[in-house]
C-alpha cells in the first residue's frame, strides 16, 4: 500500500493551481504531520501530485486532490524495519563511540519504519533510507543501524537518476526520436521499478511500478545506462545459501560450442584460482550455450581480481553457474545473473560479508551488480550499477 506523508504545512486543492487563486470550497488545508493511504498518485504541471485517497476528504467528501510535491512525502510500505532491541541510529557505519552526539540517535526496542531502501554496509551495519520520518537534531532520513538489532522485512527496487536524461521508448540516440518517444528526467529522480535489464547501445530497459511522467501511461522505458543507478532486490529473489561445490563426479566435461575436453580441476584462467569444477557446481550443471561459457569466463577473470583485492586471501564459492531447473529450486530470481553464468555468490573466510561488499562497492562502480546477505557476498557483470541486500 501506498502512503503520503505531509512534511509541510500545506493545501489539499481541486485544480493544480495557486492556492490563492482558488476559493475556499476548492482547498483543504492540511497540516504537517498528517498521513493519508493512497490508492494512486501522478505527477503533473506545476510542480503538483494528483492523488486519490483511500478515504475522502474535505466538506465535499472528495478523494481526489492536487498537492504541491514539495509538501508531501509518497511512500510504499513494502519494506518494515522493525528494531529488536534498544540500538542507535548512527551517521558513519563505527562504534558509536566514535561519533558526536549529533551523528547518532537512540531508538527504542519495538520501533517500526517504513523503508524506501537499504543496503549493506561495513561492520555488520545496514545503510537504510527511512520512508516515513525525519530523525536526529538534523531531520535526516539515511542512517546506518547495527544488523543484529534490526529486523527488515519486504523488497523494492528503486532507481535513481544521477545526471539529467531522457527516458526512451527504444534504445536509440535521443536525436533520432521524436518528442513523443522520449521524455525529460530531472537529475536526483527516484522511480519504483518492477523489473530491470541490460539493453542494447548501452541502455537499460525498466519497468516502472506506475506511470510516472505527466500524461505518459507508458510502465516500459530505456535508460542510458551511465544516468541511473538502481538499488533493491526483486521480490522473488530469495536464494538459500547453497553449499560448496561438492568433488568433481568425472575428470572432466564437455561445453556446448567449444571443442575438446574441459577438466573439472583446471582453472578457467591460466594461472588463476578458480576452477571448471567450481563454476559448474563439481561438473552437474552444464552451460546450456556458448553464451553462458563466456558469461563464466567473464566473472572468473573479475574473481581473480576479487581475491587480490581481498588481499589474496582464499575464497569459497558458494553458488555460480545454475541451469532453469536449479535456479527455481534454490529460490532465485526468474532473470537471475547466474543463468548467464556470470555472477558468483562466495565468502572470503575472516572478513564479514557486509565488509566484503563495502570494499568493493566503490571499485565494482557501474560495471554490475553487488549484493549481500549475512552469509555471502554476489557479484555479477550485468553491465551497469545495481546494488541490493537479501534481507537474511
Amino acid at each position: 500500500m501506498k502512503k503520503l506523508k505531509v512534511v509541510s504545512d500545506t493545501q489539499f486543492k481541486l485544480r493544480p493551481g495557486l492556492s490563492n487563486e482558488l476559493s475556499r470550497q476548492d482547498k483543504v488545508f492540511v497540516p504537517n504531520g498528517t498521513e493519508f493511504d493512497l490508492t494512486n498518485s501522478d505527477v503533473v504541471q506545476g510542480g503538483h501530485l494528483k492523488v486519490t485517497l483511500a478515504k475522502p476528504l474535505g466538506p465535499a467528501n472528495k478523494t481526489v486532490w492536487y498537492v504541491y510535491k514539495p509538501d508531501v512525502r509518497v511512500y510504499d510500505t513494502n519494506i518494515k524495519l522493525t528494531i529488536l532491541s534498544d540500538t542507535l541510529f548512527k551517521q558513519r557505519p563505527v562504534l558509536s563511540n566514535q561519533l558526536s552526539e549529533r551523528e547518532k540517535f537512540f531508538v527504542p526496542n519495538g520501533t517500526d519504519y517504513y523503508l524506501q531502501s537499504y543496503l549493506p554496509a561495513e561492520g555488520q551495519h545496514v545503510k537504510v533510507a527511512i520512508a516515513n520520518a525525519f530523525l536526529g537534531p538534523e531531520n535526516r532520513t539515511v542512517w546506518y543501524a547495527y544488523k543484529p538489532d534490526i529486523r527488515i522485512v519486504g523488497d523494492t527496487i528503486t532507481l535513481t537518476v544521477t545526471s539529467d536524461t531522457l527516458f526512451k521508448t527504444s534504445p536509440q540516440l535521443s536525436s533520432k526520436l521524436s518528442n513523443t518517444d522520449k521524455v525529460f528526467v530531472k537529475n536526483s529522480t527516484e522511480l519504483e521499478l518492477v523489473s530491470h535489464e541490460l539493453a542494447q547501445a548501452n541502455h537499460v530497459k525498466v519497468e516502472l511500478a506506475e506511470p510516472s511522467f505527466n500524461n505518459r501511461s507508458e510502465l516500459i522505458w530505456y535508460a542510458y545506462k551511465p544516468d541511473i543507478q538502481i538499488e533493491g532486490n526483486e521480490h522473488e529473489n530469495q536464494p538459500k545459501n547453497e553449499t560448496p561445490p561438492p568433488k568433481p563426479s568425472g575428470p572432466y566435461i564437455k561445453l556446448p560450442g567449444f571443442r575438446g575436453n574441459f577438466y573439472l580441476s583446471n582453472p578457467i584462467i591460466p594461472g588463476g584460482h578458480f576452477t571448471w569444477g567450481e563454476a559448474t557446481h563439481g561438473g552437474s550443471r552444464i552451460p546450456v550455450n556458448r553464451n553462458v561459457v563466456y558469461g563464466i569466463i567473464r566473472i572468473a577473470r573479475v574473481m581473480e581480481e576479487v581475491r587480490n583485492r581481498l588481499g589474496g586471501r582464499p575464497i569459497t564459492i558458494n553458488s555460480w553457474y545454475r541451469d532453469p531447473v536449479t535456479n527455481r529450486r534454490v529460490g532465485g530470481a526468474s532473470r537471475s545473473r547466474h543463468l548467464n553464468g556470470d555472477a558468483v555468490d562466495f565468502v572470503s573466510p575472516g572478513i564479514h560479508p557486509y565488509d566484503v561488499y563495502d570494499r568493493l562497492n566503490r571499485w565494482w562502480g557501474s560495471k554490475g551488480g553487488l549484493a549481500s546477505a549475512t552469509v555471502f557476498t554476489h557479484i555479477d557483470t550485468r553491465g551497469y550499477y545495481a546494488r541490493w541486500s537479501y534481507g537474511f
